[in-house]
């Protein structure tokens, strides 16, 4: 009886082992095939991503041509021009640099994206890195009404460590959005202050707000809210993924107050030079 029970211990025990070690075979045949399919999507990825780059390349170098010769015309180093024309003009220039500012945003996700965004760190004034970004846009707050103040007059405030060039697309994405969505005759205030190690920078404007329901959704890729849609039909949806990804990439972090029809403040922190940092 003993022995019985010995022999189908042991057959019960051979065919355990025995589901084992195929489980085990398929653990390593799925293991095998799961590695495959992630060089696929990773060989797939870098085929869209020189897709993407090539492509914006392609597109931007004569956008970039159509925009100087209507720069010429514009400014009659052509000719005189009527007003009609003018304004026709003016509507392509426009359209013309809105495909490009598109085209370099698509560029700029693709470079986040594959991790090819370069960043060169220093430290810096970020106040001189405003007023040149302040300097490009006015123009366009001017056009529209809109003054842009500053809260507080921004004086001795420490350097801070980031990378210029990336941090330029940060705050032209703010103010561009903060023109953009602030009604005629509104107002941008724009602030910055010592948080503990960080500089706190803000951007309010009094325009149409984020409705409440989506603003979980304001730093995804392409998400564009319902109001700002209907106020501005164009627009690519990357600037605030760009933004978002930039300022954490310089070791800061970026949020919003916003309320619908009743404005907004983007704040963004960044990290200042250490021996500059007060103690509070």
């Amino acid at each position: 009886m003993n022995e019985k029970k010995g022999t189908e211990k042991i057959a019960e025990l051979e065919k355990l082992l025995k589901e084992q070690q195929q489980n085990a075979r398929l653990l390593v045949r799925r293991d095998l095939e799961l590695s495959r399919a992630n060089e696929k999507l990773q060989e797939f990825d870098e085929i869209k991503s020189n897709f993407i780059s090539v492509v914006a390349h392609q597109l931007r170098t004569p956008l970039s041509g159509i925009k100087w010769t209507l720069n010429m015309l514009l400014n009659g180093d052509l000719g005189p021009l009527n007003n009609d024309q003018k304004t026709f003009l003016i509507k392509s220039y426009e359209s013309n640099n809105r495909m490009i500012t598109l085209i370099n945003d698509m560029l700029d996700t693709d470079r986040i994206q594959s991790g090819k965004m370069h960043y060169g760190f220093r430290y810096i004034n970020i106040i001189d890195l405003l007023d040149n970004v302040l300097f490009e846009i006015s123009p366009e707050a001017t056009k529209r009404n809109i003054s842009i103040e500053f809260k507080r007059k921004l004086e001795n405030l420490p350097q801070v460590y980031i990378d210029p060039e990336t941090m330029r697309a940060v705050f032209q994405n703010l103010l561009e959005n903060a023109i953009k969505y602030t009604i005629e005759g509104g107002k941008i205030i724009l602030d910055a202050e010592q948080v503990k190690n960080m500089l706190q920078i803000s951007i309010n404007d009094n325009g149409i707000g984020i409705p409440e329901d989506q603003k979980k959704k304001v730093f995804e890729r392409f998400f564009r809210g319902r109001n700002a849609i209907l106020r501005e039909t164009d627009g690519s949806g990357l600037g605030l993924y760009i933004a978002k990804t930039i300022v954490e990439k310089n070791g800061g972090i970026i949020w919003f107050e916003s309320k619908e029809n009743n404005g907004t403040t983007f704040y963004f922190t960044v990290p200042i030079k250490i021996e500059d940092v007060k103690k509070n």
